[in-house]
């Protein structure tokens, strides 16, 4: 897509993907002040830029991110470079892929590049397979002199902190000027002819409660089923006969300060009001895990299935229906963590 279009429609929306125009413009204001000032990247700095997706973070946990583990790939053949990414971060194929931060610098200029992805593994595929389109600044470059003139860093992040990290390490980043492969300086900012905002708005659409550039968050941090989804998006209906979705931003609107926990949760009561006609069973009901030595660590799961499949794949922990169900009625510790129904 040409920002230079004549259509009107791809000038417009090239207005937003630059931060011109629509919810994101303020984030690209901060960003536009902190690099021209040269600021140092606080946590208030960053925790305003992402609050568009409704992301906050602690002083402790960007520390935590900036100090991960950081692993070069220096091999300059194609497949031996896969291998080598497949060992660190496991194949394509499994359904939990590690997400992370990648940079690539190129080595003659030292211009450098920052991404980050939820699948990180499929990400760096895609780049040395030349899958995706020459766009931007970085690919027609690497497509054209070779990914061997270029080094390779990767953050993996395999721990569960319960937001986007990656996204809070890669703006972390993108506030370096050093960074001048990257023309868009917002994290998770839409790029490209497959972004597709996607906004939940009340009835009226005077109030905004949720805002992605990526319809599977959506479902997968609201439960709300892509079926559910689609069918109000087309047909213009309410879901759970008070919100509306959108693809469309209204400047009008007023942004609903509020986490995206405490969001999930609403959403849930509200399916218990509303869906009356849906017994809520034991399997069905919410459950939500507390880490008793970090109480903001909460793990919110939608009937006992995700949480028992979360604590045996994830953790590695011994879980079934009837001990999870023992230790939510008796309040003990489990595992290192509290179990509740909400």
């Amino acid at each position: 897509m040409n920002p230079n279009d004549k259509d009107p429609k791809k000038k417009n929306k090239w207005k937003i993907i630059l931060g011109r125009k629509g919810l994101q413009e303020f984030a690209h204001r901060i960003v536009k002040n902190v690099i021209k000032e040269n600021k140092i990247p606080t946590v208030e700095i960053i925790n305003d830029i992402l609050s568009y997706c409704n992301i906050k973070v602690t002083d402790r946990e960007l520390i935590k991110l900036l100090n991960l583990p950081k692993y070069i790939i220096n091999t300059k053949v194609n497949k031996e470079m896969i291998k080598e990414i497949n060992d660190l971060l496991g194949r394509q194929s499994p359904k939990i892929q590690i997400p992370g931060v990648y940079i690539f610098t190129h080595n003659k200029t030292g211009s450098k590049y920052v991404g980050s992805s939820s699948q990180l593994a499929i990400r760096l595929h895609n780049y040395i397979k030349k899958k995706d389109r020459p766009e931007g600044l970085l690919r027609p470059l690497l497509y054209k002199e070779g990914i061997n003139n270029f080094s390779l860093e990767i953050i993996p992040i395999k721990e569960d902190l319960g937001y986007r990290a990656e996204l809070v390490l890669e703006q972390y980043y993108l506030l370096n000027p050093v960074f001048n492969l990257n023309k868009i300086k917002v994290a998770n900012n839409p790029s490209g002819s497959n972004a597709k905002p996607l906004y939940m708005y009340n009835r009226d659409k005077t109030v905004l409660y949720y805002f992605s550039t990526q319809q599977n968050d959506f479902i997968k941090n609201l439960n709300i089923h892509f079926v559910t989804l689609k069918k109000h998006l087309k047909n213009g209906t309410y879901y759970l006969g008070k919100y509306s979705f959108s693809r469309e931003w209204l400047s009008k609107a007023k942004i609903l300060n509020i986490t995206l926990l405490d969001l999930a949760l609403k959403l849930q009561e509200d399916r218990i009001k509303y869906n009356k006609n849906k017994p809520i069973t034991g399997q069905s009901r919410t459950i939500v895990l507390i880490s008793v030595n970090n109480p903001q660590d909460l793990k919110l799961f939608y009937g006992f299935r995700p949480c028992i499949r979360f604590l045996k794949k994830d953790k590695g922990l011994p879980s079934t229906q009837e001990t999870l169900l023992k230790y939510i009625m008796n309040g003990k510790e489990y595992h290192g963590y509290l179990c509740k129904f909400v």
